[in-house]
């Protein structure tokens, strides 16, 4: 049996009693006792170095003091260990992970058959509508819908403890601010679930954005009036960090859509956006943030692809809301003509359909813009665009990287494998997991109703996260300067430029694959 002390490693290590403990467990297991510094004193009653060698099989007291490379790791490590329950980054991650496990829980305990209408509404939500909005409620939409708000708010509760966040302001607040958030995003939910609205390309998003703006540059929201609103509007991106692990996507879908979809959407908009994103920062000289959210909102998802980006850049919420509104604005001219110019041409309805669904921002849109033309472009078109949405998640992490091996010069000289993963966002953890768990429970309920479900109910959490988040980022957002941005920061040309580039790509790519 052979020990040492701790005396010099504690000295250059802080390490408390608890992990003192934990030390001593783990070297009683390889034969090893270790003592602290008055055990070794009283054990070793003044031996010299030779004494211990020969007392501990050659062993010298400098062997078991541990490097200045393992101190530095000890050091670095334990803060980690301490942010994995104590930070808004970690938490995202968790709470995407809870998320994702109550919409499967959901998807095989609610009782539905195949044909019913409830393979689309696991997840309370609204229903589709025309001209009755009581349409789009049923009994389980309303009572399902103030349960997972309550579940949300629970999550979001928790969340904020451990982050030392409810110390200073009443739990009351955040519960009463939360469902005050959540009326907000359930109402623009609704709103945006009508017919027209859909096909027009005003979903869900732009009427969060838009109900938030309106609600915090009125009069109601003068001096501390809706404070409670307020409180919880400002972690609107922390909501839209907590939806990123639900983009989840089976692995498998790769091998099940043609060459010619992954060649549009995979290699297409991936050039489009880096020649988009040059143009704009280089030729515009718009701010690099700015200029990688409008280029990635004008050639990826619209919406989604804006908000994932902005959060893996940690970009501003006017930048945020400044792009979605410029992409949704222009989006919708583009939905119409494109297909009416591809019908004024001849364009092949496979082309075309291919062509619009690499091009056409926001998956609506898409269906809206290539159902003009026919049935099989729309059908085509819908591939591509899941492809392509199906990308996010990878996309976001590849600019995690890119964003972060590019930091400010002072940072770039202290770069570590420990301050990458320090600011590596960690949804993107969530999002592979969640993607594998897809991907292997998918095949064994092929065919099922439940099959038919599940990826729809994962959709649904995800957007419900989106829609609170959007309220906040729209309480966030003050009208004069965001139109002050729009004329100054050149974002409306860089779109433009870009959007066009994407059309031009996708139309090549088209033409050639299909």
């Amino acid at each position: 049996m052979t020990s040492i002390a701790t005396g010099e490693l504690i000295s250059k290590v802080e390490v408390n009693d608890d992990a003192v403990a934990v030390v001593k467990r783990s070297c009683k297991d390889l034969g090893v006792t270790v003592k602290t510094d008055l055990e070794a004193a009283e054990h070793f009653s003044g031996e010299d170095e030779d004494s211990f060698k020969e007392n501990n099989g050659g062993v010298k007291p400098s062997d078991v003091v541990p490097d200045s490379s393992t101190r530095k790791m000890t050091k670095q490590c334990l803060p980690q260990l301490k942010k994995i329950h104590t930070t808004g980054d970690w938490w995202s991650l968790w709470i995407g992970l809870a998320s994702f496990i109550l919409a499967i829980a959901l998807v095989f305990t609610v009782q539905y058959d195949h044909g019913s209408s409830r393979i689309k509404y696991v997840i309370p939500q609204p229903k589709r509508w025309e001209t009755n909005p009581f349409e789009a409620w049923d009994l389980y939409g309303v009572i399902g819908t103030v349960l997972l708000l309550a579940f949300l708010c629970s999550l979001y509760l928790v969340s904020q403890n451990a982050m030392g966040k409810l110390e200073s302001k009443p739990v009351c607040k955040y519960i009463k601010g939360f469902f005050s958030l959540g009326g907000i995003a359930t109402l623009a939910f609704g709103i945006g679930r009508n017919k027209y609205c859909y096909l027009s390309g005003f979903g869900y998003a732009i009427f969060s954005i838009i109900f938030g703006m309106l609600i915090t540059n009125s009069p109601l929201a003068s001096g501390d009036r809706l404070s409670s609103l307020k409180i919880v509007a400002k972690d609107g991106e922390f909501f839209i960090k907590c939806s990123l692990a639900l983009l989840a996507t089976p692995f498998g879908i790769l091998g099940e859509v043609g060459v010619g979809s992954l060649v549009v959407a995979w290699v297409g908009s991936p050039i489009a956006l880096v020649l988009g994103f040059v143009f704009a920062n280089q030729v515009l000289k718009m701010d690099t943030g700015l200029a990688l959210l409008i280029a990635t909102g004008a050639t990826w998802c619209g919406a989604s692809a804006i908000s994932a980006i902005g959060s893996v850049i940690d970009a501003p919420g006017r930048d945020i809301s400044l792009s979605i509104s410029v992409v949704a604005f222009f989006t919708i001219f583009f939905t119409f003509a494109q297909p009416y110019l591809a019908l004024g041409v001849g364009m092949n309805e496979r082309i075309a359909g291919a062509w619009i669904g690499g091009s056409v921002d926001q998956t609506g849109n898409v269906i809206a813009s290539a159902a003009i033309i026919s049935e099989e472009a729309t059908e085509v078109a819908a591939i591509v665009k899941i492809v392509l949405n199906s990308g996010l998640g990878i996309l976001a992490t590849a600019v995690a990287f890119i964003w972060q091996l590019r930091g400010p010069k002072d940072e770039t000289k202290a770069f570590s494998w420990m301050f990458l993963w320090d600011k590596f966002p960690k949804f993107v953890l969530g999002y592979l997991l969640c993607s594998t768990v897809l991907s292997v429970l998918l095949p064994f309920i092929e065919g099922t109703a439940e099959a038919d479900a599940l990826q729809r109910a994962i959709i649904t959490m995800n957007t419900w996260w989106f829609a609170l988040g959007f309220v906040g980022v729209g309480m966030g957002t003050n009208i004069k300067e965001l139109w002050h941005g729009a004329r100054k920061s050149g974002i409306i040309q860089g779109y433009l430029v870009t959007n066009i580039i994407d059309i031009a790509i996708s139309f090549g790519l088209s033409y050639a694959m299909f």
